[in-house]
């Protein structure tokens, strides 16, 4: 099995975003100098209000040393204009080719990449026993990610493809995290604790390989701007195996979580507290009864706000149910005010307009600090 170290899928990260224009002034590090060759790049558009003009995406290289003759390498990089799009809550799912629901904003650009890129991969077929190696940071690794789905499903092209993935954020809807972790050969999913970008877009997007596997390079905790920086990624990446990483199973909105109105005072705005947020807000919907009624919004691609406006009246409702369910509905909002930096003391309420209000804060603060992360990368 062929598969890029650790320092070269950095290197490659790091490479896409030295092409806006042109590849005259690329400079390829010895580490990848000795292994491809790169002579061509890609263009595309950021799509939705936020057109851009056309410039690099996409580092295109072909393998020339004997254990990379087979391969292609793929290396991807967003744009300010699809950043604006990350955290919009107004956004939309957007079905693929493979019938699954992704992230409009950035199924969009790829869709304005597909054509260079099918270009480029008929033009260096690669065989059965080759494998296209699809990287990307950031924004870059949502594109990589579709890219990665899109020619492992497809019957045109052969070989492995492996994701190698910097700091990406989550890319479709559930259906998708499952159907593409097992069409892609092989995943690399690479995080910093502290890293906010890799939260969002909020639930119900999940993250690909679907089953949580990643390599934490960095446990820092809290919601940093700086853990985001693809230098800060690439100072862990300099080991030439995988094996020498930290590997994990991710925190998950899969576990059963229940919080305690009394221990509110625990939640901190992290990363860490963002996951078991969402998955104490899973377990409150399935335990309630309401899960299916959420889940019928998700797989239509219904908005981001249309679905928390949907799962804010589930939560009053569930809160009705008994005394047990109104203090579970409770010790949720009164971990996300704390989580949100407002404090223990605001008095709960089972109402429509407060438990919206609630999600609006938490919503907010974790997109301040994406925000403030893409801001500093594009």
């Amino acid at each position: 099995m062929s598969e890029i170290s650790p320092k070269q899928a950095s290197y490659l990260a790091l490479a896409a975003y030295s092409i806006k224009q042109n590849l005259e002034d690329l400079e390829v590090p010895l580490a990848l100098r000795n292994d491809f060759s790169f002579k061509d790049m890609i263009t595309g558009t950021s799509g939705g209000f936020f057109f851009r003009p056309e410039t690099g995406f996409a580092l295109l290289g072909k393998g020339k040393s004997q254990r990379y003759k087979n391969d292609l390498v793929l290396a991807f990089r967003g744009t300010a204009g699809l950043a604006d799009g990350i955290t919009d809550l107004t956004c939309s799912g957007k079905g693929t080719d493979t019938g699954e629901t992704v992230h409009s904003g950035f199924q969009t650009t790829f869709y304005s990449m597909r054509k260079g890129l099918t270009r480029f991969l008929r033009d260096n077929p690669v065989t059965a026993n080759g494998t296209i190696h699809c990287v990307g940071h950031s924004l870059g690794g949502a594109l990589a990610t579709l890219v990665a789905n899109w020619i492992s499903a497809s019957p045109e092209f052969k070989g492995r493809v492996n994701l190698y993935t910097f700091g990406s954020p989550r890319v479709g809807m559930k259906s998708f995290s499952i159907n593409s972790s097992s069409r892609i050969s092989t995943h690399f999913r690479c995080v910093n604790g502290a890293d906010p970008v890799t939260k969002a877009p909020v639930w119900p997007f999940y993250h690909v390989p679907y089953d949580g596997s990643e390599y934490i390079l960095n446990r820092a905790q809290g919601l940093f701007p700086s853990a985001h920086f693809m230098a800060e990624y690439s100072s862990y990446t300099q080991t030439a195996t995988w094996d020498s990483l930290g590997f994990q199973k991710a925190s998950s909105t899969f576990k059963r979580v229940v919080l305690n109105y009394e221990n509110r005072l625990q939640a901190t705005p992290s990363a860490d507290w963002a996951d078991k947020i969402s998955a104490a807000l899973l377990t409150l919907l399935v335990d309630g009864g309401f899960a299916a009624t959420v889940f019928a919004l998700q797989s239509t691609g219904s908005a981001i706000a249309t679905i928390y406006d949907a799962i804010a009246r589930s939560m009053v409702k569930i809160s009705e149910l008994s005394s047990e369910f109104s203090e579970r509905v409770k010790g949720l909002l009164g971990h996300m005010l704390v989580f949100a930096g407002k404090g223990a003391n605001i008095a709960i309420k089972f109402t429509y307009s407060f438990i919206r209000w609630v999600f609006e804060l938490v919503l907010s603060k974790l997109n301040q600090a994406v925000k403030a992360a893409l801001k500093t990368t594009f």
